[in-house]
């Protein structure tokens, strides 16, 4: 019987202790980054953008290289400001073709910032645009991209955060055009910068 009792008093112990040695540290699952998502095209603006298609449908002023500023470096900037005065413009930025082709979801961010009064900058999306000349003629469709995290003001940096274009992914995308639309008025022009801009998967 009291082999009994010490073979069970062994088998609580040992028990104990391997339990003991047996932390939540040893059990959990460190944390690890999710990895990139593939990118499918970027453009930081560090040379003229010469592939982009700079279209000014109304007023003098055009989208230019600014080397001084960006986010880093260089960006993208517009601004209806000049001479003196605020001036009428309509200007599209409008990106090289884009291969949607092959990939089932792509999203598009892109960094931006803004100084004084004037109408926001606007996103849309085309597959249809002919890749030069005026953007808004008959027979092209662009579908505005709504929801991006817009600066606040005062040059202020921020990311727009990601914004789902994937109605313009599969087959039949094989040229897909972002565009950016600034637009001013004789009463308001303001100055508009655009830096990083990128697409994933």
């Amino acid at each position: 019987m009291k082999t009994i009792f010490k073979l069970i008093f062994l088998f609580a112990f040992f028990s104990s202790v391997l339990v003991s040695c047996v932390t939540d540290d040893d059990t959990s699952i460190p944390y690890l980054d999710p990895p990139p998502l593939p990118s499918i095209y970027n453009e930081s603006f560090d040379t003229n953008f010469p592939n982009w298609v700079k279209y000014s449908k109304t007023g003098g002023q055009t989208w230019q290289l600014d080397t001084q500023y960006g986010n880093p470096g260089s960006c993208a900037k517009m601004s209806g400001y000049s001479g003196g005065t605020n001036n009428e413009n309509v200007d599209w930025l409008i990106s090289p073709a884009q291969d949607f082709s092959a990939v089932s979801s792509a999203k598009l961010d892109f960094d931006n910032a803004y100084k004084f009064t004037g109408a926001p900058i606007e996103v849309y999306v085309s597959n249809n645009y002919s890749g030069a000349g005026n953007p808004e003629i008959a027979g092209v469709t662009w579908t505005k991209i709504n929801g991006a995290i817009l600066s606040p003001g005062n040059y202020t940096y921020v990311n727009s955060e990601p914004l789902n274009i994937s109605a313009f992914t599969g087959a039949g995308n094989s040229t897909v055009y972002i565009a950016f639309k600034y637009t001013s008025s004789s009463s308001d022009g303001s100055t508009w910068e655009l830096d990083n801009i990128n697409v994933t998967e």
